[in-house]
């Protein structure tokens, strides 16, 4: 079965939850490794005046949850939401955060559909749940903010500042190998083979440049008989984020192929580029040009304008000057959105 439309849809989502406690302690609830908790949470809460406290999904709260406002990480189960909902009228609030379109998952046949059935049989379970604890939703995008729009008090949440791993303070490359990546992970299955068409007259012009790319046996057919190409497997989220941060390359990929599911996503990918110390090559439009200025701190290109994506790399691999100069610009942007009820933290 393909057909997942009478599922509980992102417009129909509501927050209901209504509390009146003040917040004595901070929970949040989430998966042990979690990129979207460490990339939008963990730096802002080290400065909370609230005792902080992390809850990670299929054990027991390790703290009374009495009096605390509990921000849950994308993913609940049973077991924490039957939790929430015993102790509801003691809490002083929940905050549902969401950094992808999880609904709108469900229909995009762009994305594998082991991932579209996971998110089918989660948000069928649990949505009417979340909904019904939520005080507030946090999303990571203009575009989330529009879909879930109806959910009632809804605030876009940007990543937290961190530090980067900037070019200057680490050693550059040699010279004789142009690292060009892209890093994409299953959901990012259209960006992978779009890069194709992409890559090829690089590689073929360009003989000192590499591809590296993140993906499984089926990249590796996909990507067969060009030159250059290195497959990463897929790695666990704290494995690829010290990689990114002690490993340096030269030209990072967003492409950022228009399909609804990419539609909705934030700029997190400025981050892993920028923690490799590389140039940054980007989709033009949401997300990316609320971050990259053209030719200051990134190249913007059209998206899915392949002949434009490939001519503008071939001059990025040939003009060291030009990779230096972006990359030494590479900065951390001012207008960061950050939910209010961060106020009281």
């Amino acid at each position: 079965m393909d057909d997942f439309r009478p599922l509980f849809p992102a417009a129909s989502f509501r927050c209901r939850g209504e509390y009146l406690r003040a917040s004595e302690r901070i929970v949040v609830l989430t998966a042990e490794h979690s990129p979207t908790c460490d990339i939008y949470l963990r730096e802002r809460l080290r400065c909370s005046v609230l005792p902080v406290h992390y809850w990670l999904l299929g054990q027991e709260p390790p703290v009374a949850l009495a009096g605390a406002f509990v921000i849950i990480v994308r993913y609940a189960d049973a077991a924490s939401l039957a939790s929430l909902e015993r102790i509801k009228h003691e809490l002083a609030g929940i905050a549902y955060l969401l950094d992808d379109d999880l609904a709108g998952a469900i229909r995009d046949r762009t994305l594998p559909f082991h991932y579209r059935a996971y998110m089918a049989h989660f948000w069928l379970r649990y949505a009417r749940r979340l909904g019904a604890l939520s005080s507030e939703m946090w999303v990571s995008s203009e575009v989330l903010a529009r879909r879930y729009g109806g959910a009632g008090v809804v605030h876009r949440i940007d990543p937290a500042p961190q530090r980067f791993a900037m070019p200057r303070e680490r050693a550059a490359n040699d010279g004789a190998t142009v690292n060009v990546f892209y890093h994409g992970q299953k959901t990012h299955r259209a960006d992978r083979k779009w890069l194709r068409d992409v890559m090829r007259p690089v590689l073929e012009q360009c003989g000192d440049c590499r591809f590296e790319i993140v993906g499984d046996r089926r990249v590796r057919r996909c990507y067969a008989g060009l030159p250059g190409v290195a497959i990463v497997p897929p790695m666990p989220w704290p494995e690829y984020r010290e990689r990114s941060r002690t490993t340096r390359l030269d030209i990072g990929l967003a492409p950022l192929v228009p399909t609804p599911f990419n539609a909705a996503r934030s700029w997190i990918k400025y981050l892993d580029i920028a923690r490799h110390g590389a140039v940054g090559v980007f989709a033009d439009g949401e997300p990316y040009a609320h971050v990259v200025q053209d030719g200051r701190n990134g190249l913007l290109l059209p998206p899915g304008d392949k002949q434009a994506w490939s001519a503008a790399l071939i001059s990025l691999v040939r003009d060291r000057a030009l990779r230096d100069r972006l990359t030494a610009a590479i900065d951390w942007p001012t207008d960061i959105k950050t939910p209010p009820t961060f106020q009281q933290f």
